[in-house]
């Protein structure tokens, strides 16, 4: 009984033993989770704040990205602009360019007396007039909207070189009578033919009184002489003013040249822009 009493209290001595080192191994473990749980946690809170970090340096980027991006676009448009401006300039300049050349041939032409020669002065000014508004003159005109410049310098240019040209008021209907007399049947039957108006729609007709009487005139100055009024000139004014407006009876070379000019310039040039 004694031994056995022994033994039981050696046995239980030795499971208390165990449990108390099992609970400090325990207790050991727990410290040690709970240590490594603060180190996780502390460890979180870093990559947190990190992250937010990150977000806000990214977020800067992106806003100073944004800004890098509005900014270069504005950039482009204005360069976009630039160019046009430029670009407008130099189709604005290279028109001007090659109506100076037009213009300075087709008269320096005629002053030299190369071309339409022999001919009354009132038939080589509307000649000389479609020529030039046929030119890279009616382009300038269209694509600028200046429809006095070159206008302005042929008519001065008329006025300086032709010696032809009457210093007083005249009858118009004595001039346009003047205009095809002089001429040998095939002048008067080409300048006719150049000047004809009875192809041309009334619309346009009625812009362009002085040159209706004046391509009348010659018109019926072509007529055989049997069927020719006895004054072309005033019977073509009686027609103009019965069918397309009304024209001075009186007119001064600066005046009938301006006239002349102006009304070829505008035909010319509405013509052109419905191309």
């Amino acid at each position: 009984m004694g031994k056995r009493q022994i033994l039981l209290d050696g046995n239980l001595i030795a499971g208390q033993e165990a449990l108390h080192q099992w609970v400090l191994e325990l207790t050991d473990s727990l410290h040690i989770s709970q240590v490594a749980l603060e180190v996780t946690q502390q460890s979180l809170l870093e990559a947190r704040d990190a992250i937010r970090r990150q977000k806000q340096r990214l977020q800067i980027q992106e806003d100073a990205l944004l800004a890098l991006t509005q900014g270069l676009d504005r950039l482009a448009q204005q360069v976009g602009t630039r160019l046009n401006e430029l670009e407008a300039r130099v189709q604005k300049l290279e028109v001007r360019v090659a109506a100076n050349e037009d213009l300075d041939r087709i008269v320096t032409a005629w002053a030299a007396e190369q071309t339409y020669t022999k001919l009354p002065w009132a038939v080589q000014v509307a000649l000389l007039a479609r020529e030039v508004f046929s030119s890279s003159v009616a382009t300038y005109e269209l694509e600028t909207g200046d429809t006095t410049r070159y206008r302005s310098l042929l008519v001065n240019k008329i006025l300086s070189t032709s010696k032809q040209l009457p210093q007083s008021f005249f009858g118009l209907a004595d001039l346009l009578d003047y205009s095809w007399k002089p001429m040998v049947e095939s002048d008067r039957n080409l300048s006719a033919a150049l000047l004809e108006v009875r192809s041309i729609p009334q619309q346009r007709l009625h812009n362009t009184p002085l040159l209706f009487a004046l391509g009348t005139t010659l018109e019926l100055a072509t007529l055989p002489e049997e069927a020719r009024p006895s004054k072309p000139g005033q019977s073509a004014i009686a027609l103009c003013r019965a069918q397309i407006g009304s024209v001075s009876r009186t007119t001064d070379a600066r005046e009938f040249i301006t006239t002349v000019i102006e009304e070829t310039a505008n035909d010319c040039v509405t013509i052109l822009s419905r191309r």
